[in-house]
Formats: structure tokens, sequence, C-alpha cells
């Protein structure tokens, strides 16, 4: 049955990959995935050796007990299991439980990396600023680890306003167990909480059938958890129909004409589609309202750095959106020549990149002089 499992693994490991493959091609990953690693690692080094110095040092332990509870929370116990298996595995009580016991190991497995990973990076908060022993942080991973567990069991069992509060009532629980109680007493009841939480789930999840319905379902969610989130993101991604768009009340929708002169016909037809289809629109908007962003976080070194790769970034994106546009069926009504089109890509590389970035550019200069 472990041969079961990894075959599954296999399976859902092999989709996600092609689901990133289809996301992150070569230009996102030059402009964007590499440079963020790098800036984010130089920011990280730069915030530890500051960190006495910083905001972070008029906090409290309870904003980051807080925030990992509701950050590293398990999203369901994964069992791996499908609606086929109740006509062959459930037939086999022994292999259905040994595949929910791996489903139950590789949960664990996942949110003990998560929580050691998130406990690591903010370890210098906790030691420096807040002078928390090594031990203590172990008993706050045990904290984390069991009521996140409880949580995840709680899903199971509860309807949606009463996990809220199970939630609520955790968070405080926890808070209160970590900052006020004796770390012995702590440690004894997380402990003796998590072994009933265990003993709870093998007894009712693992060796029964009862809930096979839920467990299956869940799965399926967990399964299709990055398809989920890209569907919600990107709607016209769920068919392979052209996406219909409404067309919003902005400048120019009704007008005849943008351009006072004729031969900015060109620029005036791939303006007004941009404006009209959401998807160039925000696509265009999110890269420059996400460098800008940056440049106000990064340190002063970094954001002549940041206008740099925020300029080939947009040039690369206003570049993609023209060359979709100019595909449109409407460009074999006009005979244009390829000096006409590369004299309006210009400009409308010129509008779009480099007059917004030299706007950038002197209000940073002015501010740091």
């Amino acid at each position: 049955m472990t041969s079961l499992f990894q075959q599954r693994r296999k399976i859902e490991r092999s989709n996600n990959f092609k689901l990133l493959a289809s996301i992150i091609d070569w230009t996102v990953a030059l402009y964007i995935v590499v440079p963020s690693l790098v800036i984010g690692f130089f920011l990280y080094k730069d915030f530890i050796l500051n960190v006495q110095t910083s905001w972070v040092a008029h906090t409290t332990p309870v904003i980051y007990i807080v925030l990992l509870l509701f950050i590293t929370q398990i999203e369901t116990i994964r069992t791996f299991i499908q609606r086929a298996d109740r006509l062959f595995l459930i037939q086999n009580q022994k292999q259905m439980i040994k595949l929910k016991q791996a489903g139950l190991y590789w949960t664990f497995s996942k949110q003990l990396f998560i929580l050691v990973s998130a406990l690591a990076l903010l370890a210098p908060i906790f030691i420096i600023v807040h002078h928390i022993t090594i031990l203590e942080l172990l008993i706050l991973l045990l904290l984390l680890f069991t009521t996140n567990f409880f949580n995840a069991l709680v899903k199971l069992r509860l309807r949606k306003w009463q996990q809220l509060l199970s939630k609520i009532v955790m968070c405080i629980l926890g808070t209160v167990f970590f900052l006020y109680v004796p770390n012995i007493i702590t440690a004894l009841f997380y402990l003796i909480l998590f072994v009933y939480c265990a003993s709870y789930y093998y007894r009712h999840f693992i060796y029964s059938t009862k809930y096979f319905d839920q467990q299956v379902k869940l799965d399926q969610a967990a399964f299709y958890k990055w398809q989920s989130l890209l569907f919600r993101i990107t709607p016209e991604l769920k068919s392979q129909l052209v996406p219909k768009f409404k067309k919003p009340r902005l400048l120019w929708k009704n007008s005849k004409r943008m351009f006072r002169r004729s031969d900015y016909f060109i620029e005036e037809i791939v303006c007004k589609t941009m404006l009209r289809q959401k998807q160039y629109r925000l696509g265009y908007l999110r890269f420059l309202a996400m460098g800008i962003g940056l440049t106000i976080i990064v340190p002063t070194w970094g954001k002549y750095i940041i206008i740099g790769m925020l300029y080939f970034t947009l040039r690369s994106v206003m570049q993609s959106i023209i060359q979709q546009i100019n595909e449109h069926r409407i460009w074999s009504i006009f005979q244009l020549s390829n000096e006409q089109i590369q004299i309006a890509k210009s400009r409308l590389i010129k509008g779009f990149v480099d007059f917004p970035l030299l706007c950038v550019l002197v209000i940073l200069v002015i501010l740091v002089l």
C-alpha cells in the first residue's frame, strides 16, 4: 500500500509541476522569481542586523503567535483516497488503513516543515528582541503543531461557525499558555492533547469508514488546491471559450478619438483595447504597482536595481500585449507597413514604459537628495 501512496503522490507532484511550469516561464523566472529571491535575502539579512532598532522591537510576542496560528494552519488531513476506493480498497481494511496512515504521516511531515521554517525565520525576533530561549521555541513548536492538528480535526466534525469559534478559543488558549503558564505544564498539556487528538483520529477516521465521503471530498479539494486558486484569479482559464469582458466606464469609452493626429490610429486602437480589456489593463498595472511598491520597501541601493528590472519587465509585458492585439483579425483591414508598426510600437513603449519610470526615477532622486 506504500507503493499506492507513492504512486498517487507522484501523480499529484507531476500535476503541480505542470501547473507551475505553465505559470512561471523563463521571463517570469528571470524578471520576478530570481530577483525577488536575491532581494529578499539581502532584505532579510539587513533586517536581522538591525532587528533591535527596527519597528519589531516595539511589538509583542502575541502578534507573532496569532499570525503563526492562522498562517500555518492545516487545511485538511490528507488521506489520498478516491471514490473508486469504496469498491476496491474498502474490501481490504488493512490496505485502507495503511493508505490513511501514510496520508496522516505526510500531513504531519509537511506541517512540521512549515512550522520549523516559519520559526527559523522569526527566531531572531524571539531570541534577540523578546529573549525567548531555544527550549521555549521548541514548546511553541509543539503548541502550534498540536493546535493546528486540533483545528484540522474540528473541520471534520463541526460546522463553519463552530470551526471559527474553536479557532479563536484555541488561539487565545495557546497565547495564554505560552506567555503565562510554566513551560513544563504547557508542554504536558499540549502533549496530552496531541495524543488524544491522534487516538481520536485513528479511532473515528482511520479504522472507520463512516466519514469516507467527507474525507474523499476534502482530499480532492486539497489535490486541486492550486488549480482552484488559479481559476479564482483568472476565471477565463476554466474553459476554452473566449472570456466575456464587461466594458467598464472609463475615460474615452464612448469617444471617437483619443489623439488628434490621424497617423496615431494604431496607438489609439491599442490604448482603447487596454482600457476596455481587463486582462491587458490589470496585467500592466499589476507589474507597475508591484515594482513601485518594491522601490518603497527596499533600501536606497536596491531602488535603482528594482527600477532597472521594472524597465525590462514592463517592456516585455507591453511587447507581449501589443503582439496579442496585433494578432486580431481587425488588422487585416488596414494596409500597414512594418515601418508604421515599429514606429507605433516605439511610441507605445515610450508612453507606457519610459515615461512612468522616468517620473518614478525623478521622484526617487528628489526624495533621496
